[in-house]
């Protein structure tokens, strides 16, 4: 009798959002999918790779190759006659298991975390903290039916999950990012310190010391190095980069080996940012810097050297915002749910693997952003603020062509995005649940609103209240085209600043007082009181219809100030309307 074998590895979230700086959240990430593709990897030398439904390898290497983009942690595997179910689902949560130890081993035992790190501790954490699942039915009845019932036994399964005794707790300080566990260090040098990301007071459990310690054999880009990218593009675009790699360098003089940089990735490489740190051009965080905190003399000759550099350079100062991105596919269930046979639903996993999930991190990338991870339909990713808009768009844009042909008629998969603007020392954490909030507002709408297809957008200033706004992809024109446009008419003083806070406190004002009608006469009025050339002030005038466009206008316009500013500091062209309608 053939079972068709579902297999959920986890916790997700625990796994890979505890973090506290980005290249944890990365290293989560890959680990995960890596134990996803060990367990995955054991499968197919018992089912054969057309066993596998989600993921669908065609064999051990393509295996790899799909691992590239990430392997997510729910198996779907077609086991065949004469295979026990059960002890499959057992060698798969094994071999995931194992990768975790082994990785966690070569990653431990290496100097000098050998000597300062309780081994024996920090290995059962790491073995404790990966939980894994599986539920399997006949294969019998149809395909769907028996994906359905699998599906409800995997979750029910999962619902009475297993607590074993811990048997590595102790006396010593919690993790200061989990806070569950105890911490497995011991005796640190500053310098250990330094390479960890450890302040003072700061305390690393086996896990999360997995997670540093193999982010920082790979490196990621930082929040920081996110903010600074549009300076990074106006410093090229004016023909620069040897001027800023030169005083970079002078800087780093001054403030020491801390100042060199660690990370090799995609969209550092051929930067002076992969070489030297990127806190260098941030004046507020020159005394993070030991040998510039102790000495006031170095600490204001740097001042002074980074001043005259940003001078030299004449594109501006670096900006201290970035953006998160936080995607997920819509109606995934419904469209697997159409495929009725076990090939079927093969074909759609490689589709969304080979022409979606794989070419995300180019597109990100490509974009001066890192992509944290791209699992099927699901994407987390920090992108520079001058790009981030047509990164959102274009994502959502390959979504919706490699998906075309799945779902119901007139339903197939779309790609909610959610989209936060938030400052480069705002926690992590917090930036995080900022974006999931983003992205369930993309997809649930606000009330009244069509659900799911859209783009949500929050702005969180470092002082001042956030800003909202969602629209859908099939509006004309697109949330990202007013932005970019509005950014545009900012950059180029075609609309007054006080405009926009003018139009909401009218509107916040007018609420129960004035009809739809006297609000959209009022805020024409405003307008037309404001130094405007005919044709933008028309421009902007169009958009008026309700009192909803009034609000809308108000919020869109603050929201575009942060792109507008970071686009204006990599240099990009104010672009025409022609050029807008075409984003």
């Amino acid at each position: 009798m053939e079972y068709l074998l579902a297999i959920a590895l986890g916790p997700v979230q625990e796994f890979i959002a505890t973090a506290r700086r980005t290249r944890d959240l990365y290293a989560g990430s890959r680990l995960l999918s890596e134990a996803a593709g060990a367990a995955a990897s054991a499968l197919v030398g018992e089912v054969k790779p057309q066993g596998l439904i989600f993921p669908a390898p065609e064999s051990q290497e393509d295996l790899k190759v799909l691992g590239k983009a990430g392997i997510p942690n729910v198996l779907l595997v077609r086991v065949p006659p004469g295979k026990d179910p059960a002890s499959l689902g057992e060698k798969a949560l094994e071999a995931a298991r194992d990768h975790l130890r082994r990785r966690a081993e070569a990653v431990f035992s290496k100097e000098p975390l050998r000597r300062r790190v309780k081994q024996e501790v920090a290995l059962a954490q790491v073995e404790d903290l990966l939980e894994g699942y599986y539920a399997y039915v006949p294969l019998e009845g149809g395909y769907r039916q028996a994906r359905e019932r699998v599906m409800a036994l995997l979750a029910a399964r999962k619902n009475t999950r297993d607590f074993a005794p811990v048997a590595w707790g102790g006396p010593e300080y919690k993790s200061s990012l989990d806070g569950a566990r105890e911490s497995v260090l011991v005796g640190l040098e500053d310098a250990l310190r330094l390479r960890l990301g450890l302040r003072e007071g700061e305390y690393l459990s086996g896990p999360d010391l997995l997670k540093r310690g193999w982010g920082s054999e790979t490196g990621f880009v930082s929040t920081l190095h996110m903010a600074a990218m549009p300076f990074l593009e106006g410093v090229r675009r004016a023909g620069k980069e040897e001027v800023l790699r030169q005083g970079l360098r002078e800087l780093a003089g001054l403030a020491g080996e801390g100042a060199r940089a660690r990370v090799d990735h995609p969209a550092l490489r051929d930067t002076p940012f992969r070489d030297w740190d990127v806190r260098l051009l941030y004046e507020s965080r020159l005394e993070e810097f030991p040998d510039l905190a102790g000495s006031r003399e170095r600490l204001e000759a740097a001042q002074r050297r980074l001043r005259a550099l940003l001078q030299e350079l004449g594109v501006g100062t670096p900006f201290p915002y970035y953006a998160l991105l936080h995607a997920d596919g819509d109606r995934m269930g419904e469209a697997i749910d159409c495929q009725e046979t076990p090939e079927a639903h093969r074909a759609l996993s490689r589709k969304l693997a080979l022409e979606f999930a794989q070419e995300v991190g180019p597109l990100v990338e490509g974009r001066g952003g890192g992509l944290v991870y791209s699992g099927g339909d699901d994407v987390l990713a920090l992108l520079p603020l001058h790009n981030a808009l047509r990164a959102a768009w274009a994502l959502a844009e390959r979504f919706r062509q490699v998906m075309a042909a799945f779902g119901a008629p007139g339903s197939a998969p779309s790609l909610s995005v959610g989209l936060a603007v938030v400052h480069q020392l705002e926690p992590l954490q917090d930036a995080l649940e900022l974006v999931r909030r983003a992205e369930k507002l993309a997809k649930e709408g606000w009330k009244g609103e069509a659900k799911r297809n859209a783009l949500g957008v929050v702005y969180s200033p470092r002082s001042g209240a956030e800003v909202w706004a969602r629209g859908r992809w099939d509006e004309t024109p697109r949330l990202t085209q007013r932005l970019l446009r509005y950014a545009d008419l900012l950059r180029a003083g075609e609309v007054p600043s006080r405009a926009a806070y003018e139009l909401r406190q009218l509107v916040q004002e007018a609420k129960g007082f004035l009809s739809d009608e006297a609000l959209v006469a009022e805020a024409l009025r405003l307008l037309g009181r404001k130094e405007m050339r005919p044709q933008y002030r028309e421009e902007l005038k169009s958009w008026l219809r309700t009192g909803r466009d009034v609000e809308r206008l108000a919020t869109e316009l603050i929201l575009a100030r942060p792109f507008a500013e970071a686009m204006e500091l990599a240099g990009l062209p104010v672009e025409s309307r022609e050029v807008w309608d075409a984003h």
